[in-house]
């Protein structure tokens, strides 16, 4: 996964200049002796960006994780981008998703309809049963789903086809001038990460290895 890191930051950095959010150290690496696990987390912000995440995650028994998510300024409507290959030894769970903030269907046809083209190139990847609290957030063409683990490499060109469309959609965005129409982006954001940071099921999972209480603030502090 680190090699997909790299090309996704190189990806992102022609388009967006990246600053650094310095994380609290007891957040920004956990390691458990023995190499059980290891996982690291690092913020950027930028121009029309409040946050990135990205989070890398080693434990044994081969599991790799390299998850990450753009949050836009709510001075632009975009969706949020969110992705997600979590790899085991035989599996890799995988969500690629934009986040649609509204359902009105001018929003829809122009920011969720064009990942068809990239979806159509991808689909053959079964859908894996999607968690109630995400349902709302799914879009048609989100990919979301638990290939075997020789799909490993497709699934890594698959987030950075569906990041360059992100990042198409980013540089041509025209900010928003209407207050109250900021406000309710900024509302709609909020809901989505309030949501992901109380029902997501990987932070029952992550804080039964490292507590509750550093787990519920890289949630919120670090993920959101």
């Amino acid at each position: 996964m680190d090699e997909l890191l790299d090309r996704i930051l190189k990806e992102i950095e022609k388009k967006i200049s990246l600053e650094p959010i310095t994380l609290p150290e007891d957040l920004k690496r956990v390691k458990l002796p023995l190499g059980l696990m290891d996982m690291y987390c690092f913020n950027y912000k930028s121009e029309r960006v409040r946050k990135m995440y990205f989070m890398r995650f080693k434990a044994v028994r081969s599991l790799d994780v390299l998850g990450m998510a753009i949050y836009p300024e709510s001075v632009l409507d975009l969706p949020i981008f969110v992705s997600d290959l979590s790899g085991s030894k035989k599996k890799v769970f995988t969500y690629i998703n934009f986040i649609p903030l509204f359902k009105e269907p001018s929003y829809i046809t122009r920011y969720i309809e064009p990942m068809k083209l990239i979806f159509d190139k991808y689909n053959h990847f079964p859908p894996h049963k999607v968690r109630d609290w995400m349902k709302p957030y799914l879009s048609p063409y989100a990919i979301y789903s638990i290939p075997e683990r020789t799909h490993l490499e497709e699934l890594k060109s698959c987030v950075v086809d569906y990041l360059a469309l992100y990042l198409d959609f980013f540089s041509q965005a025209e900010e928003i001038k209407d207050i109250s129409y900021q406000d309710e982006v900024k509302r709609a954001q909020e809901k989505y990460t309030s949501d992901l940071t109380t029902y997501d099921a990987s932070r029952k999972m992550l804080g039964r290895i490292i507590g509750m209480g550093r787990t519920n603030r890289i949630f919120q502090e670090v993920i959101s």
